[in-house]
């Protein structure tokens, strides 16, 4: 959901209805949660979403409106800034190129990293989100104001427009690496078949409302859809049974997770906290640890070194989230 500047006020959804979270062995801890924050820039800036790259190794983080694209090495904290259109607020990357959602001008703004040339694709309607396609060669954009996740296929550095998919009002896109990718529309949880480009699951949550990315386990064949209100998520099976609910307090539903911890990494947008959850395989969650984080930030992910990050507009960066929970079964 687009989003500038820092909110006011927690927003409130339609309220939750989500099924009891059922019940999942604690891991073992090494110690204890660390929090460590990442300076981007010397201002209050808006952010809408936050993603590791795993081609790229970075987390890239693009605030919306300030005309930078910041690569954030996970392991040094190292930050790379590259000059972009002011209009982006949603980034991802494949194969040295990053692919910007720049909301201002209708465009795909892509950027090669090695070399930070910058060119543009012009786009048929408002784009909200981007992801790039794991399994294909693929960027997927979501259009909630044409009710369509577009799909665009990958050409050296340009872009051709191949097909579109008809979702309703979608929020969120998410990739599962194994054919899937999932998004959100309505209080419904959305599974498409990537290489038909074609809805095959359509599920109603318990969510009063909509809001996140929703997340994939591929191991255990789950995914998570997010909701509007008190930080809520539910868990799914691949072929759409409900398996457990939780809530994290607070407003619109921040998700991230890891597939190799199995853990799902939760707030709700202006509560001060980030849960930890573990995930076992029959969808059954337990609340691991919940860490003091700053109170609002519009974007979370993990990335594959046991770590999860949130934004912190208020600072003008992030922070990162060292998970140091083993994984669950």
């Amino acid at each position: 959901m687009r989003r500038i500047g820092l909110p006011l006020a927690v927003l409130a959804g339609c309220g939750n209805s989500l099924p009891p979270p059922g019940q999942c062995a604690a891991p073992a801890a090494t110690g204890d949660a660390t929090v460590v924050a990442v300076q981007l820039v010397h201002a209050t800036v808006g952010f809408d979403d936050l993603r590791y790259a795993p081609d790229l190794g970075m987390v890239i983080a693009a605030p919306e409106g300030f005309g930078q694209v910041f690569l954030i090495d996970p392991d040094s904290l190292a930050v790379t800034a590259i000059t972009a259109p002011r209009g982006i607020a949603s980034a991802d990357a494949k194969a040295g190129l990053i692919y910007a959602a720049d909301r201002a001008n209708d465009q795909i703004v892509i950027v090669d990293v090695a070399t930070q040339a910058v060119t543009t694709f012009a786009l048929d309607a408002g784009v909200d989100y981007v992801r790039t396609s794991p399994t294909t060669d693929e960027v997927w954009v979501t259009m909630p104001g044409a009710g369509q996740v577009e799909v665009l296929a990958i050409a050296g550095t340009s872009l051709t427009k191949v097909g579109s998919i008809s979702v309703g009002d979608p929020e969120g896109l998410v990739f599962d690496g194994q054919g899937r990718a999932y998004t959100q529309s309505s209080g419904n949880l959305v599974a498409i078949d990537v290489a038909a480009r074609s809805v095959v699951g359509d599920w109603s949550t318990g969510c009063g409302g909509s809001h996140g990315f929703p997340q994939t386990d591929p191991a255990f064949g789950l995914a998570v859809a997010g909701c509007a209100d008190n930080g809520g998520a539910e868990v799914f099976t691949a072929d759409g049974q409900s398996r457990g609910g939780i809530e994290a307090g607070g407003g619109r539903a921040i998700l991230a997770y890891n597939p190799t911890l199995h853990h799902l990494y939760l707030r709700g947008d202006g509560a001060s906290t980030l849960d930890v959850i573990g995930v076992c395989s029959d969808g059954g969650m337990s609340t691991l640890a919940q860490v003091t984080i700053p109170a609002f930030g519009h974007g979370a992910t993990a990335d594959d070194r046991g770590h999860a990050w949130v934004c912190d507009p208020a600072s003008g960066g992030v922070v990162r989230v060292t998970d140091p929970f083993g994984a669950t079964m």
